[in-house]
């Protein structure tokens, strides 16, 4: 099953974003165990996928920086959410 995100541009930063539609958590370990970490902290991570840098945030939204290939971002927010999705069904 697809994750069910919005992606879309951020109100406050120069960036996009993809949020959940429904609130949930995401499993930090599960994420940082299947892709590049270069900054982990307790409530977020912040990954390098395909050469673009992604804030991961605990709560379920990612950060995409320097990148405006909206496809990319979407490929990339699939691949994180269907990895790090909590209640996911195995």
């Amino acid at each position: 099953m697809k994750p069910d995100f919005t992606l879309g541009k951020c109100k406050t930063k120069a960036t996009y974003s993809a949020k959940l539609r429904k609130k949930e958590q995401l499993d930090l370990k599960k994420i940082k165990d299947k892709f590049e970490v270069i900054l982990e902290t307790p409530i977020l991570l912040v990954l390098k996928v395909e050469d673009v840098e992604v804030i991961v945030h605990g709560y379920g939204e990612l950060l995409f920086k320097n990148c405006d290939d909206f496809s990319l971002m979407e490929r990339l927010s699939e691949q994180i959410y269907s990895v790090g999705l909590k209640n996911k069904k195995e």
